[in-house]
């Protein structure tokens, strides 16, 4: 995830759930601090790497995540 940006909780929570279904910034924290979500919290505010997808192992996600990135790499070599 070195690569990956983070993005504040609330902004990521409205982006993989339903409105009204939105966990609390406190319950995000928590998945933080305990390894559930991989994320910052950064003077007492949560952030999310832009990757993270609840219910989706962060080191799955991880892992994709760079095989996308070298596959674009591929994709351009192959069309010089």
């Amino acid at each position: 995830m070195p690569n990956d940006k983070l993005m504040k909780a609330s902004q990521w929570k409205t982006r993989g759930f339903s409105s009204g279904s939105e966990p609390d910034n406190r319950t995000i924290k928590k998945w933080i601090e305990n390894g559930t979500l991989a994320g910052r919290v950064i003077n007492g505010t949560s952030y999310v790497y832009e990757s993270e997808k609840y219910g989706v192992s962060s080191q799955i996600s991880s892992i994709v995540a760079e095989l996308v990135r070298e596959s674009k790499v591929v994709s351009k070599k192959s069309f010089k």
